[in-house]
């Protein structure tokens, strides 16, 4: 998501939850994840710093252990009480292809104190059937699911990588009196890093001003531009060689 927002020129802060040498794909082991109570230490300094008057949006993405999901979900609130107007962006990062690539007790944590301070949330198909506890085979589940989710903050569910019943797959906006489907390339799917990329691009969109059925269309072509130049579902390109050609 960094390299995102820095070409936007966009000011952003990383807080990394995880750390390792690279993907897990590439055969690596060693994994340092942040401990909960250094997380919150962070937190609460940020919390502190004249830059937080200016915060205007969060997005958070995987979680090494259930018990970091505690303090970032009070810096959320503590956030939320500070800024009245602040984006909140789940990136649900749970797990992919039918298969949960993370302890189960994050996902139920997930779904208990994060759903619920969320604006807006970027599940992939497997994710939100994991969060809306339902089975999702094509576009009408994952409507009749991500409208299941909205209510009190939520007001935006943007799945990925849907089937849908032309034989395609699509990217689906569902919020609560309408649905935008847009169609997504299936040989630009499936690479390591995508719904980061994509949320990236929504979120900076939408705190831009733009209009949220531009700003999804806009996050997922733009994703889908960027994803079709990997060379492999381990490799996402270097954003660099490729902004020029984005629209």
């Amino acid at each position: 998501a960094m390299p995102v927002y820095q070409h936007l020129k966009q000011p952003a802060e990383r807080l990394d939850t995880v750390r390792l040498a690279a993907h897990p794909g590439f055969g690596t082991r060693a994994v340092s994840v942040t401990p909960p109570d250094e997380l919150n230490g962070l937190l609460t300094d940020y919390r502190h710093l004249a830059i937080f008057q200016n915060l205007a949006a969060l997005q958070t993405g995987y979680f090494g252990q259930p018990s970091q999901i505690d303090p970032v979900a009070r810096f959320i609130t503590e956030s939320q009480a500070a800024h009245s107007q602040l984006v909140y962006l789940l990136d649900p990062v749970l797990g992919d292809g039918g298969r949960l690539y993370v302890d189960k007790a994050i996902s139920e944590m997930m779904r208990d104190r994060l759903l619920p301070l969320a604006d807006i949330i970027t599940p992939n198909q497997f994710e939100l059937g994991l969060l809306a506890d339902t089975a999702i085979t094509g576009e009408t589940d994952a409507i009749a699911a991500a409208r299941s989710l909205l209510g009190g903050r939520l007001q935006t569910v943007f799945v990925t990588g849907v089937p849908t019943t032309a034989g395609q797959i699509a990217d689906i906006m569902v919020r609560a009196e309408t649905e935008m489907l847009i169609p997504a390339d299936k040989q630009a799917s499936g690479v390591s890093g995508s719904g980061d990329v994509l949320s990236a691009f929504f979120l900076s969109a939408v705190v831009s001003g733009l209009p949220l059925t531009q700003a999804a269309e806009m996050a997922s072509n733009r994703t889908a531009q960027i994803l079709r130049r990997a060379e492999t579902q381990l490799t996402m390109p270097v954003l660099a060689s490729v902004w020029e050609e984005l629209v």
